[in-house]
């Protein structure tokens, strides 16, 4: 926990009364005072090195849209001591997850009442902030998208092991935009044995097209994980 001196809080923002509204709710608050208020990820990360402040409130779009995931980047790893807040407009997940990627700590919008707010700031200070029940939706739903995309992975796989080295060849030239009738010249066979791979193939991976096949595998990388397999 902190001791009895007052929490410092830079503000980044590029609005200005943004930045003056926050002066103002902080100056307000007992064992709170602010440092600095900027317009850009640029400044905020040198006046943070300047004043090593607890807390930063920080916009994330800025100079550019994301010049606040860049400073809070280079702010936790020059300062570890100092902790971010994200304070934005967006909500969406990407954002919410290269804020924390970067290093930021806790996540909140700019609709927030300003108990919400300051709130925010204290348990940052005292290294204690909480997962919003917002967040904690956002980081449940990325779990299930990976598990499902790893049981997908697993999934094809297990047929890809059971694909003939001619048949992966095969859709590996499909792959690389080669049509049926050039990649018979390429394999100086019978467009009829094409023809006889690729509904071994449909069977195998219980799809309608090749194309299918060819969008599922790519998605998944892996031709990427057999590179080399040929003949």
């Amino acid at each position: 926990m902190r001791m009895s001196s007052p929490i410092r809080i830079l503000i980044a923002d590029d609005m200005e009364p943004i930045r003056e509204y926050l002066k103002m709710v902080i100056s307000y608050e007992p064992g709170m005072e602010t440092v600095g208020a900027v317009e850009s990820g640029a400044d905020a990360v040198k006046l943070a090195l300047e004043t090593q402040p607890d807390v930063v409130l920080m916009d994330l779009e800025m100079e550019s849209r994301l010049a606040g995931v860049e400073a809070i980047r280079r702010i936790t790893t020059d300062l570890p001591q100092t902790r971010c807040v994200v304070l934005t407009h967006f909500s969406d997940d990407s954002t919410v997850y290269a804020a924390f990627e970067a290093g930021a700590v806790d996540y909140i919008v700019k609709d927030s009442s300003v108990n919400e707010i300051l709130e925010a700031i204290r348990s940052a200070a005292a290294d204690c902030s909480p997962i919003r029940p917002q967040i904690a939706r956002k980081i449940l739903e990325e779990f299930r998208i990976l598990r499902s995309e790893r049981a997908a992975l697993v999934n094809t796989l297990n047929i890809v092991y059971k694909l003939t080295p001619t048949e992966l060849t095969f859709l590996r030239l499909l792959a690389e935009g080669k049509s049926k009738q050039e990649i018979a010249a390429i394999r100086h066979v019978e467009p009829s044995t094409i023809r006889t791979h690729v509904g071994n193939i449909l069977k195998k991976f219980n799809e309608k097209s090749v194309a299918d096949v060819v969008k599922r595998l790519k998605s998944l990388g892996i031709f990427d994980i057999f590179v080399g397999v040929d003949k």
